[in-house]
């Protein structure tokens, strides 16, 4: 999965946490992208079966992004915790967190979760 995807899953699932309706415009202002580009992305995660579009617009996480973006959450909700305990700044942390969550690969995270919690590698 990309980078680029996991920015836009974890986008459109938190504003879904706050809002009914999630748009393009939504997500770009999220991230501060232009909604044209934000456009052609959401086109390509909807041919990967990511998200889905209902006809006024309102985008809705396909069940594949919703494991995605769950995933994604974990991540940001394991390094948030990580780096508070640590004396980071909470909203620091989270935004650390986020920055984090969207680029490490899943082999590195799980590396680093077993690392922290002490659960032996195999």
């Amino acid at each position: 999965m990309s980078k680029t995807f996991n920015r836009y899953l974890y986008a459109i699932r938190a504003l879904k946490e706050k809002y009914l309706c999630v748009r393009a415009v939504d997500v770009a202002h999220y991230l501060g992208f232009s909604k044209a580009s934000v456009s052609i992305t959401l086109r390509q995660m909807r041919e990967q079966g990511l998200i889905g579009v209902e006809t006024d617009g309102n985008l809705l996480l396909t069940e594949l992004g919703k494991t995605r973006s769950g995933h994604l959450d974990t991540r940001v909700r394991f390094f948030q915790q990580l780096l508070t305990e640590a004396g980071v700044e909470p909203s620091q942390a989270l935004q650390d967190a986020i920055s984090f969550s969207w680029e490490m690969s899943e082999a590195a995270f799980e590396a680093f979760r077993r690392l922290y919690t002490g659960v032996p590698t195999e």
